[in-house]
C-alpha cells in the first residue's frame, strides 16, 4: 500500500500565512499610492522591505518568493511584490515563478534596476526575459553567480509592405548576442549556463555565434555545463591556447570523430555525453562515431546516443565502456532485439538508468548481433533503478523479465508500446512473483494490454508507490480509474493516478 499523505510542516504553513499578509500589503500600497511608476509607491515598498529585513532572516524572503497563494497578484502591478522580494542579500531569483501570470511583461529596465543591487546572487533564472542590457547589469554587479539561465527574450519581426503597413514577417527576434556573452565573462564563478540550445540563422534582431560561445567557455575557469547543442564544434576548433576545460556535460548534435578526440583531450572531467546524429550527414557515418568513441579515452558514466544503429560498433562500444556506465539512453534507428538488451545487461553491470527507444520496424529483421556471444548471469541489471522502454513492437514478454527479474532496487518503470498485442498481465505477474518491486515509486504503463486488476495489485503491494499513469483502453476505462482515485482519496494515500488518452493506431 502506498504511503499516506503527510500534513504540511509548520514551516510551510507559516510561510503561506506570511505570504498572504505580504500580498495584502502590496495590494494596499498600490491602492493607496498608485502603481510602481509612482515615486511614493516605490518609497513605501522600500520601507516595507527594510522592515522585513530588520526583523526576519533574509533567507525567509527567498523562500517566500516561491510560495504560491490562492488569487495572489491578480490584477496587480507585479513590479511591487517583485521589488519587495528582490532584496540586496538575495541568493536565488527565478522569473519562472512569476511567468504564470498572464499579460505580465518583465521590463528590462525594471530588472536592471533591481539586479544592480543584488551582489550576492548565486542562482539567476532569466528564462525568455534575458537581453544584452540585463546581462550587462549581471556581468557588472553579480560576480558571485554560479548558475544562470540566459534563454533569450523573444519578439516578432515586423516589416512594411508596399502600402507602408507593418506586418508579421514570420521571424523571431532574439535579444541576447555575443555582446551579452562578453559581459557574462566577468562572472568567473559560473558553473552552469543554460542558454538557447541552437543558433537560428534566420532570426531577427541580434544573435549569438559559435565564436562568442567559445570565448565565454574559455573565460570561465569553473564552467561545468553549458546547454548549447553543438559544443563539439565549439571545443574542436581554435582551442590551442586551452589545456583543460572543467566541463562535465557535453552535447553534440553534429558529432564528428574530431569532436570526440577534442573532448577526450580537453574534458577529462566529463561525466555526461550526449551525441545526436543528424538525419543526413556527408561528413561521417554513425558507425564511425561509435567506433571513435569506443577507441577514445573517455569514460563517461552517463551516455546518450540519439539516432544511432544498434550494430557491431555499438556492441564494441558497450564492451569497452560498459563498466563505466551508470546511465544509458539509446534512441535507435533500427529494431532493438532481445540480444541487444541482453548485451547491454551483460556489459553494463553497474547500470542504474536504462532508456531505450526504437521505431516501428519489422521484428523479424536480421540483426548484426546474431553472431555476438552472450552468456547468462544472475546479476544482469541487478543495479537497475530506472527502466524506460519507448517505441513500437517491443517484445515485452521477454524484454521486461530480462530487465526486471533481478532489479530489486527498481524505483521507476516507464513502458510505452501502443502496438503491442500480447497480454501483459501474465508478464507482470511472473516478474512480481520473483521480484515484488518493493522499492517502486513511479510506474507508467502506456500499453493497452494491461488490466485494472494488475494496476490494483501494484497499488496494494508496492509500499513506496506515489506516481502512476495508465492508458485508457478496453481493459482500463475512465470509470474504473475514477473509482480507483476515489478509493485512494478515501484512504488518504499519497498516490497520483493519471489516465492518458490513447493515440490512434492508424
Amino acid at each position: 500500500m502506498p504511503p499516506c499523505k503527510q500534513p504540511r510542516s509548520l514551516f510551510q504553513a507559516t510561510l503561506t500565512h506570511v505570504k498572504e499578509l505580504l500580498d495584502l500589503s502590496c495590494r494596499n500600497i498600490e491602492k493607496t499610492y498608485g502603481n510602481y511608476d509612482k515615486s511614493d509607491c516605490r518609497q513605501q515598498v522600500l520601507i516595507l522591505q527594510e522592515y522585513l529585513l530588520s526583523n526576519i532572516p533574509s533567507m525567509i524572503l527567498d523562500e517566500l518568493i516561491e510560495v504560491e497563494t490562492a488569487g495572489s497578484h491578480t490584477k496587480q502591478d507585479l513590479r511591487i511584490p517583485l521589488a519587495l522580494y528582490m532584496h540586496r542579500n538575495m541568493r536565488k531569483f527565478s522569473v519562472c515563478t512569476w511567468s504564470v501570470y498572464p499579460k505580465f511583461d518583465f521590463h528590462s529596465e525594471f530588472l536592471v534596476e533591481r539586479l544592480i543591487q543584488m551582489h550576492n546572487l548565486v542562482v539567476l533564472v532569466l528564462y525568455r526575459v534575458c537581453t544584452d542590457d540585463i546581462l550587462e547589469a549581471v556581468g557588472t554587479n553579480c560576480h558571485r553567480l554560479e548558475e544562470i539561465n540566459i534563454v533569450s527574450k523573444l519578439g516578432l519581426v515586423y516589416t512594411t509592405n508596399e502600402m507602408d503597413k507593418a506586418f508579421n514577417a514570420l521571424k523571431l527576434k532574439f535579444f541576447v548576442s555575443d555582446v551579452g556573452l562578453f559581459y557574462l565573462r566577468n562572472c568567473r564563478l559560473l558553473r552552469k549556463v543554460t542558454m538557447n540550445r541552437i543558433l537560428r540563422s534566420h532570426s531577427g534582431g541580434c544573435m549569438m555565434t559559435v565564436a562568442g560561445i567559445r570565448a565565454l567557455v574559455k573565460s570561465l575557469p569553473y564552467l561545468q555545463n553549458i546547454t548549447y547543442d553543438d559544443m563539439g564544434l565549439v571545443i574542436s576548433e581554435q582551442m590551442e591556447d586551452v589545456q583543460q576545460l572543467q566541463l562535465t556535460h557535453l552535447c553534440d548534435f553534429h558529432p564528428r570523430p574530431t569532436n570526440i578526440v577534442a573532448a577526450a583531450q580537453l574534458c577529462c572531467s566529463l561525466q555526461h555525453l550526449c551525441l545526436h546524429f543528424p538525419n543526413q550527414s556527408t561528413v561521417c557515418t554513425a558507425k564511425e562515431i561509435l567506433e571513435s568513441l569506443a577507441n577514445s579515452s573517455l569514460r563517461v558514466p552517463i551516455l546518450e546516443l540519439i539516432h544511432f544503429p544498434f550494430c557491431i560498433e555499438m556492441a564494441r562500444l558497450l564492451e569497452r565502456k560498459g563498466n563505466f556506465l551508470r546511465s544509458l539512453q539509446v534512441e535507435s534507428t533500427d529494431y532493438i532485439s532481445l540480444r541487444a538488451v541482453h548485451l547491454i545487461g551483460q556489459t553494463c553491470l553497474s547500470l542504474r538508468n536504462l532508456q531505450l527507444k526504437q521505431p516501428l520496424r519489422d521484428v523479424n529483421q536480421s540483426s548484426s548481433l546474431e553472431t555476438y556471444k552472450l552468456f547468462h548471469t544472475q546479476h544482469i541489471f541487478h543495479n537497475l533503478h530506472c527502466l524506460h522502454l519507448d517505441g513500437w513492437n517491443w517484445n515485452l514478454a521477454e524484454v521486461l523479465p530480462l530487465c526486471l527479474l533481478q532489479a530489486k532496487h527498481l524505483e521507476t518503470l516507464f513502458v510505452t508500446d501502443m502496438f503491442s498485442q500480447k497480454d501483459q498481465d501474465d508478464v507482470m505477474a511472473n516478474i512480481i512473483s520473483t521480484n515484488p518491486l518493493q522499492e517502486l515509486k513511479e510506474i507508467h504503463m502506456h500499453t493497452r494490454q494491461i488490466s485494472i486488476a494488475t494496476i490494483r495489485y501494484l497499488i496494494e503491494h508496492c509500499p513506496k508507490l506515489t506516481v502512476m499513469s495508465v492508458v485508457e483502453s478496453a481493459n482500463i476505462t475512465s470509470v474504473q480509474v475514477k473509482e480507483l482515485r476515489y478509493e485512494v482519496h478515501q484512504k488518504n494515500l499519497d498516490l497520483t493516478i493519471t489516465l492518458v488518452e490513447a493515440e490512434p493506431l492508424g
